[in-house]
């Protein structure tokens, strides 16, 4: 019997030493005396204390002495602050918390450990405590909690951005958005996140900027794209939108941040397809070409006072969108709806012997009109009843400058300039629709002295090539109407076997194929945009030769 008995105990104390290694922890066991039954091997090395201690009789008060001189004082506060304690009361404390029914405490131990005591007494009186080491799970605990701290600061300062920040996920699903962008869109998170933008997005832009996000998914570029937007309350902004990829292969997000443009560049300055072809560096460009030329105007405001100005439309609309706009010239400026009234108003004022110093006559009159100015010796300014701006001011302004005779606009709002004699000799013929290039093109040319003139689609550089009989021809591909290869081949059909004239193609980007395309369209070579004074002295110097003293002309 007492063999038998023997081996039983032999049974279980293997089996509390398995259970031990199975759960990576020491397990004590004392009985209702406070006497060890049981004690695993792996306490020496969590409680660093000697093996002695662990024979089963031992009392628990000589094991706690013994773990308290071994440093190990863990605290029976299961808040876990240590407190300072003699020896016995320590030991006392801790006798008490393991007769408790249940206790679970986390003490740390040294800098970089931290033990786990569960400690349980049963109904037979009998008392176990597990003791683990869980220093792995509590770095893991405090670098979460580090790391979610970072996460709120981040999350709060992206939050309080002044522009918008939003977050799409692979299929254009909004992910992420801020304070700002939510602002924007007039709509709560809850009404962005999860969604795709079908109720707030036009179906022309959502499908465009899907197009764009998937290109920055794909390929990881990152992208700057003005456009010029509509907000929740109809007010219109130009905005420059910065797209780029985060994550991981199979897991990527493109991150879009929007900076509102408006107040340097001004809504009403820039048509919408202007912006849309835009990149920032043009952005800048038109900026501070905007503040030199109205810092300019303001200087000849003193000039043109009360200069006489008669401005002519049946429009109602676009009449008072030309008093203002010269009203700020301070300029002496009337109107009138019909032919009839400006046949009336020229001849009282001849009668009166009141000088008209010009009129600006809406596009959609002009055939009415032109005769009547002519007859009557004034000269004349076609204005575009669609693109009223300020435009207007800078063509008035420099009519007055004496820059030439007579001027005469076209419908895209570039303006031209005409001698009283005839028309001038054509150095370049610049075929650009985007009114921001046209801009730069007109800078780069007036600087280097070149008479020009721009068209604004294929069909009008041809018909101004056939007219004006340009040295040079500057030829966008991305015309409408007739692009710039059909421009082009349009252009060597009508010169037959006549001298060549030089046709350049301007690129936008350095595809073979578009090079190839502008080579077997008829054209001579091709540049690249954006465009340089530098690149065109170098094309004028190939194919014009040394340029000879030239009268400056705009365009």
């Amino acid at each position: 019997m007492n063999d038998v008995a023997s081996a039983d105990a032999n049974i279980q104390i293997a089996m509390l030493e398995v259970i031990s290694e199975g759960i990576s922890g020491a397990i004590l066991v004392y009985d209702k005396n406070d006497l060890i039954v049981f004690a695993s091997q792996q306490l020496l090395a969590l409680l660093s204390l000697p093996k002695t201690f662990l024979v089963p009789g031992t009392r628990l008060r000589d094991f706690l002495g013994a773990v308290y001189d071994g440093g190990g004082r863990f605290s029976a506060d299961a808040s876990g602050a240590r407190r300072t304690t003699s020896r016995e009361d320590w030991i006392a404390d801790q006798i008490a918390t393991l007769w408790k029914e249940r206790a679970e405490i986390v003490e740390r131990r040294d800098n970089d450990r931290w033990l786990s005591f569960t400690k349980r007494r049963l109904s037979s009186g009998y008392g176990i405590c597990v003791i683990r080491d869980v220093s792995e799970l509590k770095k893991r605990e405090e670098q979460w909690r580090a790391d979610m701290e970072r996460v709120q600061i981040t999350e709060e300062v992206l939050d309080n951005l002044p522009f918008t920040v939003t977050v799409k996920d692979r299929s254009h699903t909004f992910v992420a958005v801020n304070k700002a962008a939510c602002k924007f869109h007039n709509l709560s998170p809850e009404a962005i996140l999860g969604h795709k933008g079908e109720e707030f997005q036009p179906v022309e832009l959502r499908e465009r900027l899907e197009a764009i996000n998937n290109h920055v998914l794909d390929s990881g570029e990152e992208l700057s794209l003005p456009e010029r937007l509509t907000r929740a309350d109809g007010s219109e902004v130009i905005i420059v939108a910065n797209k780029y990829r985060i994550g991981k292969p199979g897991r990527y997000f493109v991150v879009t941040t929007m900076q509102d443009l408006t107040r340097f560049i001004g809504v009403d300055d820039v048509s919408h397809d202007a912006i849309a072809s835009m990149n920032k560096q043009e952005f800048i460009e038109w900026s501070l070409r905007r503040g030199e030329r109205d810092r300019h105007l303001d200087s000849e405001v003193s000039s043109l006072a009360n200069r006489k100005v008669l401005v002519v439309s049946a429009d109602p609309q676009v009449e008072a969108d030309a008093l203002t706009l010269l009203g700020e010239l301070q300029l002496d400026v009337s109107s009138v709806c019909a032919k009839e009234e400006l046949t009336l108003f020229l001849q009282l004022a001849r009668e009166a012997d009141i000088q008209v110093d010009l009129v600006v006559v809406d596009g959609r009159m002009k055939a009415a009109c032109a005769e009547i100015a002519a007859t009557h010796g004034i000269p004349m300014i076609e204005i575009d009843a669609g693109e009223m701006s300020a435009d207007l001011i800078s063509a008035v302004s420099s009519h007055f400058r004496g820059m030439a005779g007579e001027m005469h606009g076209r419908q895209d709002g570039n303006w031209q300039i005409v001698e009283e004699d005839g028309e001038p000799d054509l150095d370049i013929l610049v075929a650009e629709d985007n009114e921001v290039n046209q801009i730069v093109f007109s800078q780069i040319l007036e600087g280097l002295g070149y008479r020009y003139a721009i068209a604004a689609d294929g069909e009008e550089a041809v018909s101004l090539w056939r007219e004006r009989s340009p040295r040079l021809v500057l030829m966008d591909v991305s015309l409408p109407k007739l692009n710039g290869f059909e421009a082009s081949c349009a252009i060597r059909a009508l010169e037959g076997e006549e001298a060549r004239t030089p046709i350049i193609g301007v690129l936008a980007q350095a595809f073979e194929r578009d090079r190839e395309q502008c080579f077997s369209s008829g054209m001579n070579d091709v540049i690249l945009k954006p465009i340089s004074p530098e690149a065109l002295e170098t094309v004028f110097e190939k194919f014009l030769g040394e340029p000879q003293q030239r009268t400056t002309f705009a365009g």
